[in-house]
């Protein structure tokens, strides 16, 4: 009886230890494009720094015209460095009006399933602001 019960005892704690530890099926998130737009009526200098476990994988600063006519000036970014392992934190920030960060691990928590996103940052009046949206993988 005593060995009966220790044996139940010994299967629920491995039970419970192992839970979770089989499979390693967490969401992934990946850019697959990054869009940064000046809505502003003035030009604006934007920095985008992208680092991956602490590590810069690219960096770059854009002069940005001023709306004209409903015509916008900025960058579309496709880039090799947005696909890969770990965690990816873009950061796009202009001038000293603002800045805006997303990382790829805090998006995950927003999925249940592997995700392909396309982000779009814009630039107003009212500083930087970033959006995303699901594409293709």
């Amino acid at each position: 009886m005593i060995d009966q019960k220790r044996r139940e005892i010994l299967g629920v704690a491995a039970v419970a230890l192992t839970s979770g530890c089989i499979s390693n099926d967490e969401p992934q998130v990946e850019i697959q494009e990054i869009e940064v737009v000046n809505l502003r009526d003035e030009s604006v200098d934007v920095t985008i720094v992208a680092e991956r476990d602490d590590e810069i994988v690219y960096e770059d600063t854009f002069e940005f015209d001023a709306i004209q006519g409903g015509s916008t000036d900025g960058v579309n970014l496709k880039e090799s460095w947005m696909g890969g392992e770990g965690d990816l934190v873009v950061t796009v920030s202009a001038d000293s009006i603002d800045e805006r960060s997303l990382s790829t691990v805090s998006l995950s928590q927003d999925y249940e399933d592997t995700e392909c996103l396309s982000v779009l940052s814009t630039i107003d009046t009212n500083g930087v602001k970033m959006y995303y949206s699901r594409g293709e993988c």
